[in-house]
């Protein structure tokens, strides 16, 4: 068993590297033209070849900038010093670097899904990430911090595997604890708002001996979505970001009451929950003081912060659905018979609290320690360094959210896109299962767009199969869930999609979702591995699945390798062919050490010669020009700058963010190139 393992990461690795060589050494304008497409990208690119070069944390040469994440950073620093020889070459070394991701982390794909399930069931999953196009468009090819994020997300959660069969043999050591904090920080440094997931498998970590690790997690999840949802259900998505301030003060008021308040009614004890009508009882007691107290604590703050025109129905709605989601967790657990034999928790809230505080304090600190101790010298690094704490992209698209205008997109404009469940668009956070859900209700109403009702009712309809499935073998299905970490990393997609929703953000992306496409993944193994337990005792079962498998890769393999072979040619380019056409036809109008204004500009400033580009927009620009922005006072600062030309869309630069300030110091040219002017830049035009 342990050869065959081995020799289907060996040939896996060889075909995914085999493939990623093919591209890498393909034709030069391959790279930019087919395969690292982003203009975000390129943000990272020309910011680590400055970096190598002695230039410092700048994209122009000129403004100090933090907008990236680090870790991806770190990794191109060394590579983009490659780009003083060819700029083409570190774009090769590059691919090659995310192909080995890819099959690094297919490997851990297949090497928990199989040690859970069995081999040939981690194979599907590894066979699906490594030849799967929308996974490498998502994930690989962009050229983004996406796939070390992935690769660290599924390390922390393989690693918690095999904490979770440790702790329960053996006594928990210093060197576990610390060591899932420095994966859980490597994962928050490659995407920071993976904060969310680091928090919230610290808290199935150290609370492993309670019930509360598996329903406070989720609980926490819940309350935020049901306080969310009863405001929408009482207005509309524009009327909501009118009361965001209101929604968010009432999410953290209901997580203050209501998690100690089910705590201490035995809402996390074994003894209520396996009891129906005990457990029935406490959750009416919940629902009624807990929603009782929340929303006499709102009516008081309705007052004292003056949230005007508060929709107080928003209070009763909240108590609905309050009691829907945790009437499905604690019920759903007890059809399933969810007892951990393992739990301490026999005795009473109190006493537990009692007991077992100081090892939990001891612990928190040391696994939450070196995350904080990780995130504290970043984050003070970048105060010191950029006068900023956080990353200042962040800070302008959560300015941008703000805005009336949606020249970037704006804030979401639905329910399910604020919720993360739409199933198409940068708000497709549940993908792959919801985009096949999406497909499925069309293909049902005959429509190329499913009727949401449809969509919806598909989703619950493979949420009631899914449950149902589990019944076939309920301790195996428990102990797969409880070893893939499916609870905390479910409750930690549901706070990142709604840390960026329910406040309003501008310009999200489909790639944010780093956490979810692993917790779908994950979850979706769960299928064919309960299938499995049906016929596992028979001989054939195994070799049979194997079959499978090498079907899948097949079905998998030879469509993927034709769209990598038909884009990524041998000898179709001329040598002289662009490899940027923005930058050559820039190169082309404006003369040697000129300084050019981009709204983006990520491709261009990579791929110029003798000449700044400038980013306008200010997402990989400093922190001081994003403050001049804001303040209508970017164009008199760009003037000191020396700025000779802009090259951006005139409708875009009167509408907001930018509103005319650029106006008195632009001298019309009349040449356009794909939709935008080129135009001077200087003193201010009479």
């Amino acid at each position: 068993m342990i050869n065959r393992s081995r020799a289907f990461e060996f040939i896996l690795v060889i075909l995914v590297m085999g493939i990623s060589l093919y591209a890498a050494l393909s034709d030069a304008q391959n790279l930019s033209w087919r395969w690292f497409t982003r203009d975000d990208a390129y943000y990272y690119f020309k910011v680590a070849q400055n970096i190598s070069e002695g230039h410092g944390s700048t994209f122009d040469g000129i403004n100090p900038t933090n907008g990236y994440h680090p870790l991806w950073m770190l990794v191109c620093i060394p590579i983009f010093a490659l780009a003083r020889f060819d700029l083409i070459l570190p774009l090769r070394v590059l691919l090659l670097v995310l192909g080995g991701l890819s099959a690094a982390t297919a490997v851990l794909f297949y090497r928990l899904i199989g040690r859970v399930f069995a081999p040939a069931i981690g194979a599907l999953a590894a066979l699906y990430w490594s030849f799967n196009y929308d996974i490498l468009g998502r994930v690989y090819q962009q050229g983004l911090e996406t796939g070390i994020a992935v690769f660290f997300v599924l390390l922390l959660v393989y690693k918690l595997f095999e904490f979770e069969i440790a702790w329960r043999k053996n006594q928990v050591s210093n060197g576990q604890l610390f060591g899932l904090g420095l994966i859980a920080l490597l994962a928050v440094l490659s995407r920071l708002d993976l904060i969310f997931m680091a928090g919230m498998l610290g808290i199935w970590i150290i609370l492993r001996q309670t019930t509360l690790r598996y329903f406070l997690p989720v609980d926490i999840a819940a309350i935020l979505v049901s306080v969310l949802l009863a405001f929408l259900t009482r207005l509309t998505l524009n009327e909501y970001y009118r009361f965001a301030d209101a929604a968010i003060t009432m999410t953290i008021v209901s997580l203050a009451v209501k998690t100690p308040l089910a705590y201490f009614l035995g809402l996390y004890q074994r003894s209520i929950l396996e009891e129906p009508q005990k457990l029935a009882a406490r959750l009416a007691m919940f629902i009624v003081l807990g929603s009782g107290i929340v929303a006499a604590l709102m009516l008081i703050l309705v007052r004292v912060e003056h949230f005007d025109g508060f929709p107080r129905t928003a209070l009763v709605y909240d108590l609905l659905f309050t009691a829907l989601f945790f009437g499905i967790s604690r019920f759903g657990a007890m059809g399933l018979g969810a007892r951990d034999t393992k739990s301490i928790d026999e005795i009473s809230p109190v006493q537990t609290v009692r007991q077992h505080w100081r090892q939990w304090v001891a612990e928190g600190f040391r696994y939450y320690g070196i995350i904080a101790a990780g995130l504290a010298l970043y984050v003070g690094s970048n105060k010191f360094l950029f006068g900023t704490f956080s990353p200042v992209s962040g800070q302008i698209k959560r300015w941008w959210g703000s805005l009336a205008g949606h020249v970037y997109g704006g804030s979401v404009e639905d329910a399910l896109s604020f919720f993360g469940i739409n199933f198409e668009g940068d708000s497709n956070a549940l993908h792959p299962l919801s985009t096949l859900a999406g497909r499925w209700a069309a293909r049902y109403d005959k429509l190329s767009t499913p009727d949401i009702s449809r969509y919806l009712h598909m989703l619950f309809l493979f949420a009631l199969l899914y449950y149902l499935l589990l019944f076939i073998n309920k301790r195996k299905a428990k102990t797969a869930i409880v070893q893939m970490g499916l609870i905390p990393l479910f409750a930690s997609a549901w706070l990142q999609v709604l840390y960026y929703h329910a406040l309003g953000y501008s310009a999200y992306k489909e790639w944010y979702w780093v956490s979810q496409l692993v917790m779908v993944v994950l979850a979706l193994s769960v299928i064919p591995g309960m299938l499995y337990q049906t016929i596992r005792h028979y001989r054939f079962a195994e070799p049979s699945l194997w079959v499978i498998a090498a079907a899948l890769g097949s079905y998998l393999l030879f469509p993927f390798w034709n769209v990598i072979r038909n884009n990524m040619t041998y000898h179709e380019w001329s040598p002289t062919a662009p490899t940027n056409d923005i930058a050559a036809f820039l190169e082309s109008h404006t003369e040697p050490g000129s300084i050019i204004g981009m709204t983006g500009g990520g491709n261009a400033g990579y791929f110029i010669h003798d000449r700044l580009v400038i980013n306008m927009d200010g997402l990989i620009n400093s922190h001081e020009y994003f403050q001049l922005l804001k303040e209508k006072k970017a164009g008199e600062y760009l003037q000191k700058e020396g700025l000779n030309y802009i090259l951006a869309s005139s409708e875009l630069l009167n509408q907001l963010p930018y509103k005319g300030q650029f106006a008195a110091y632009i001298e019309w040219m009349d040449i356009r190139y794909g939709g935008k002017d080129l135009m001077r830049y200087g003193p201010s035009q009479p």
